[in-house]
């Protein structure tokens, strides 16, 4: 029984609680605190004037506890005489924590009382002497508990088990099986995904199909690639850069996965956008014949009052307001793309076409190929890591030797892949047929990937100034001179 505080001139308690994990998030583990620590109080004779709470903050994560520095605060001020917690681990888990509280301390001769360890004597070497033990054994305890976690979710890796969060999409709860009617959405979004379909696009396609997130929402383009690059789809458990098998089925096999992760990289090299929808299907195309800077597209009043969408050269960013381009370029949009149109099909028909998409759809095939060898060189690092570190099997000069010579050939690899990804381009589309038809019928995203098929850029030039000058008619409908576009064709 802890005597009662009778001869201090200031009474005023400040209890502090916190609680490391709250999952409930009703904060029960504090409020049974603070009701012990009141006890305390009324036994001590104290005033509680304050009641300071961190609720779900670890003291070891290092993350800020904004009521124990109101706390200290408080105890630097003068404002309280005692400190009430329901055990000295509440307040502190780090020696550095605790010199800083001791410091706190000294300034007002605050005292420190806890419910479980009783009254913690911070004025003499011996009290302080027994609370830095106490800390040194609180934190031993905590690294001990991390270790022991890393160790279980290490082995619960290896043995491809489920490491805990919520529920994947395609899974029952805790991955005990495969909730075939997600599955099938999953194959469906990686097979048209690596068909050449967008993340918004599938998203999009969810959406007006009535098909929900695992959580009853909308899907978005975020949600679609996040569900896409997850290697548990293919029966992989992916722990600290290495792969495992997974207990669980997969969903996609390791072919349909490998497609999907080149499909994905070149998605990535293409746009670091996931959600990026464009509006106008020669956005990103058009480039300033004079200072050769890409295009804006704005919306324009013709003299009729009606609007038109126009391509122009800015002088100045409209996100960053950097200096841009000339200015020099503006040109309605409409008849670029007609003219655009009119290139691509008759180009299509043309032999030299048919032998280069072969040479790039040849490109696909090496992408793949590399694809497997760069998963083998990347398994064998990491069986070479494990030989050295867990299995200590190899020497110091084995395992740099056999890692070294892994990562060289893991490099070249890369190198290669990366040539690939900058000469190829996306194959998946469907040129057979009446293309003329499937242009006027495709959507803004198929005309797209046609155009990145073929096309690099295309380069707008200014109007001439040479005197008596005038636009020509361009298919009896548009004053346009298509000598002023130049395409620059990718294959």
């Amino acid at each position: 029984m802890q005597d009662r505080i009778t001869n201090s001139p200031n009474t005023f308690a400040a209890i502090y609680c916190r609680i490391s994990s709250d999952k409930s998030g009703k904060s029960a583990g504090v409020e049974r605190q603070q009701s012990d620590c009141r006890a305390l109080a009324e036994r001590l004779g104290l005033t509680v004037q304050h009641v300071l709470i961190d609720n779900d903050i670890s003291a070891y994560s290092g993350k800020p506890r904004p009521s124990y520095k109101q706390l200290l605060d408080l105890m630097k001020s003068g404002a309280v005489s005692t400190v009430l917690a329901f055990h000295q681990d509440r307040l502190q888990r780090s020696p550095v924590e605790l010199e800083q509280y001791v410091d706190a301390s000294e300034i007002h001769r605050v005292a420190t009382h806890t419910v479980l360890a009783g009254h913690i004597d911070l004025s003499t070497p011996s009290g302080r002497f027994n609370a830095r033990i106490i800390g040194a054994a609180a934190r031993y305890e905590v690294e001990h508990m991390i270790e022991r976690q890393r160790a279980a979710k290490l082995q619960a890796a290896k043995d491809g088990k489920y490491l805990g969060g919520q529920r994947p999409y395609g899974f029952e709860p805790r991955r005990v099986a495969v909730r075939e009617s997600e599955a099938v959405i999953i194959r469906e979004m990686a097979s048209r995904f690596t068909e050449g379909c967008s993340y918004w696009s599938l998203a999009i396609d969810l959406n007006h199909r009535g098909i929900l997130t695992q959580h009853g929402k909308d899907w978005s383009a975020l949600k679609v690639r996040n569900i896409l690059m997850r290697p548990i789809n293919a029966g992989i458990v992916f722990h600290d850069g290495i792969e495992y098998e997974a207990e669980s089925p997969a969903i996609l096999s390791r072919d349909e996965w490998a497609a999907l992760k080149t499909a994905m990289e070149y998605s990535r090299r293409k746009s670091p956008h996931p959600g990026r929808a464009r509006k106008h299907v020669l956005k990103g195309f058009l480039y300033c014949g004079v200072c050769k800077e890409k295009l804006f597209h704005k919306s324009k009043q013709q003299r009729d009052g009606s609007y038109k969408t126009t391509a122009a050269c800015g002088k100045r960013d409209n996100q960053t307001g950097r200096r841009h381009g000339c200015g020099g370029v503006s040109r309605m949009v409409e008849p670029i793309i007609e003219l655009v149109r009119q290139a691509v099909l008759y180009r299509l028909e043309t032999p030299e076409l048919a032998t280069a998409l072969h040479k790039q759809q040849s490109s696909a095939v090496t992408l793949s190929e590399l694809s497997k060898q760069q998963r083998e060189v990347e398994r064998t690092i990491n069986e070479i890591s494990d030989d050295y570190y867990v299995h200590n099997l190899l020497s110091r000069e084995q395992f740099e030797r056999s890692k070294g010579q892994a990562d060289s050939r893991l490099e070249r690899i890369n190198q290669l892949i990366a040539r690939e990804y900058t000469d190829g381009t996306n194959t998946a589309i469907d040129l057979s047929g009446d293309l003329q038809k499937a242009w006027e019928e495709g959507s803004l995203e198929w005309r797209r990937n046609l155009l990145a098929l073929l096309i690099d850029k295309i380069y707008v030039a200014p109007r001439p100034k040479a005197e008596g000058y005038v636009y020509p008619k361009f298919m009896d409908k548009y004053r346009f001179d298509p000598e002023l576009i130049t395409i620059v064709w990718r294959v």
